[in-house]
């Protein structure tokens, strides 16, 4: 297979990239930044806010130009850039997934894989949400990923380009995500442990947050995307890892890292964001149709972070 990966050069997509060429596929990574990628992928540059054209640098002349079986469209702003720069937000996040689904459209692509948020829900839904709970995001970010996920149903239904998503808890990886982006003490929490010894949540204690490990997020893109079209019951479908307390999750820090100081000054105003979350994302679509199960819970996936950042540390070059 030849995998055209958008945004990827990004968290996910780099590690996507590696597990695509890993397992023997082609992988062609496409970004507006000139990053270090996978060994053994090609390089685009492109910018998936423009795509009315075939000529270099569009993401429609990319895609007629590599002819890729399938696309991973991981580009997007994250909700705290989101917040501050609405106009980028809707030309990275909006016309980007209109762009590569029209490419997809136009130059037949087989499949398009696009990764949707908890963000997509707001205030009222109740302590767990299901595939179907209503959508009422609070910010910008999950505004445009209940769009992404329309628009590509839209384009299943009426153009029969294969869209599958995956709604995702929030990621914990080493590094976190854009500033300002309320989920990032679910990555910062790690870093500070690992770099600086200690960390100071804004966050309550008991507040309980839905997460997934990086790796599970690329286990299940990969999961999904080789699914029979016959076993999906469904476009869009939602993952979780592990729903701990905050409390719990600095419990496991402390366990490897007795003495770590963690210590709490809630900010009202994260923390309400914070709360207003659903505390577990119920996956069963996900577990029955294509198999999906989590690798990490989160003792193994403190363990596998903590190591990421400690060897870090040992060679600067991995960073």
């Amino acid at each position: 297979m030849h995998a055209l990966i958008t945004g990827g050069t990004g968290s996910i997509g780099s590690r996507l990239a590696a597990a695509l060429i890993e397992r023997g596929d082609r992988v062609t990574v496409v970004d507006v930044r000139a990053d270090p990628v996978a060994p053994s992928a090609a390089f685009e540059r492109a910018d998936v806010r423009v795509g009315e054209t075939q000529a270099p640098g569009f993401i429609d002349g990319i895609v007629a130009e590599t002819r890729p079986d399938s696309v991973f469209h991981m580009a997007s702003l994250l909700s705290g850039s989101s917040e501050t720069d609405s106009e980028l937000a809707w030309r990275v996040n909006l016309d980007g997934i209109r762009n590569v689904l029209e490419a997809a459209r136009i130059h037949g692509v087989g499949r398009v894989l696009f990764p949707s948020s908890v963000a997509t829900f707001g205030l009222g839904v109740g302590d767990t949400v299901s595939d179907d709970s209503p959508q009422w995001p609070a910010g910008l970010y999950g505004v445009t990923k209940v769009l992404g996920e329309r628009l590509g149903v839209y384009y299943y239904q009426r153009f029969g380009v294969d869209f599958r998503c995956v709604r995702l808890s929030a990621m914990v990886a080493p590094t976190a995500p854009a500033a300002g982006a309320a989920s990032a003490f679910v990555c910062e929490l790690y870093m500070g442990a690992a770099r600086e010894g200690g960390y100071t949540f804004k966050v309550y204690p008991h507040s309980r947050v839905p997460l997934v490990w990086v790796e599970d997020v690329v286990g299940a893109m990969l999961q999904l995307h080789d699914a029979p079209a016959g076993s999906l019951s469904r476009r869009v479908y939602q993952v979780m890892g592990s729903n701990p307390t905050v409390q719990e999750m600095a419990d496991a820090v402390k366990r490897r890292m007795p003495d770590v100081k963690l210590t709490f000054d809630p900010d009202p105003v994260a923390a309400g964001v914070v709360d207003s979350w659903a505390s577990s994302m119920d996956d069963t679509s996900a577990r029955t149709d294509w198999g999906w199960a989590p690798r990490f819970d989160l003792e193994g996936m403190t363990d596998a972070v903590l190591e990421e950042l400690q060897a870090e540390q040992a060679d600067p070059w991995l960073s």
